[in-house]
């Protein structure tokens, strides 16, 4: 896997799971588009981006960059792209939190959000480089509890969180299995009940299966 440095409109093939790639474009670092645009390898010649549709909009680590199996794409990326100005921005508060309650597949893990979260107003095209987005936003529009929210509230928008490898390959691969945009991280934070297929996700995420076992 070659070095892919960042510069703003590069497309990219990235690896998913093992076999299976998304169709990506940097943004202003550290964002990344990511399109509804699967393939069995690297090969997408003649897509044309701007028919293509956006699952989101994500702010990725270095780390997501130099462990994800990257290749710079010769495509045309879109142009005049309007970022999304409302996000979630989860508590930094730990909580614990045990899925598949009762069954075999039954999971215990730590993760943030104890008191819920925020819906935020950013801009990310605020001349300020944000090498750590999460927190940072222009203004706070409600609070989301998670014992009683309504998915409408929550549906449309993205986590202000920073994602990491392989966490985010592992649900652009839910994306493309469902083939619509999931976000298992914002089901978990918000008590929505976890699908079955989300277990590899969350055996990632609780750290209780090493990555190699996991096919990472």
């Amino acid at each position: 896997m070659g070095r892919v440095t960042w510069k703003e409109n590069k497309v990219l093939s990235i690896e998913t799971r093992k076999g299976v790639f998304a169709l990506a474009q940097m943004i202003k670092s550290p964002y990344i588009i990511f399109f509804n645009c699967f393939r069995e390898d690297s090969n997408f010649k003649e897509v044309d981006l701007e028919n293509i549709p956006i699952l989101f909009l994500q702010a990725v680590t270095r780390q997501f960059l130099k462990k994800s199996n990257l290749k710079t794409l010769k495509l045309k990326p879109i142009e005049n792209y309007q970022p999304p100005k409302l996000w979630i921005d989860e508590d930094a508060g730990s909580r614990t939190v045990k899925v598949w309650k009762g069954t075999e597949k039954e999971r215990e893990f730590i993760t943030f959000g104890e008191n819920g979260a925020t819906l935020v107003e950013k801009d990310i095209l605020k001349d300020e480089k944000y090498d750590h987005p999460s927190g940072l936003y222009d203004k706070s529009i409600k609070q989301l509890n998670p014992k009683s929210i309504n998915i409408i509230d929550i549906i449309n928008y993205e986590l202000t969180s920073v994602e990491v490898y392989p966490n985010l390959n592992e649900r652009l691969f839910l994306c493309h299995l469902k083939g619509e945009n999931v976000n298992p991280a914002k089901d978990i934070l918000f008590n929505i009940d976890i699908p079955l297929e989300y277990e590899k996700y969350v055996d990632i995420i609780s750290g209780t299966v090493p990555l190699e076992k996991l096919g990472y």
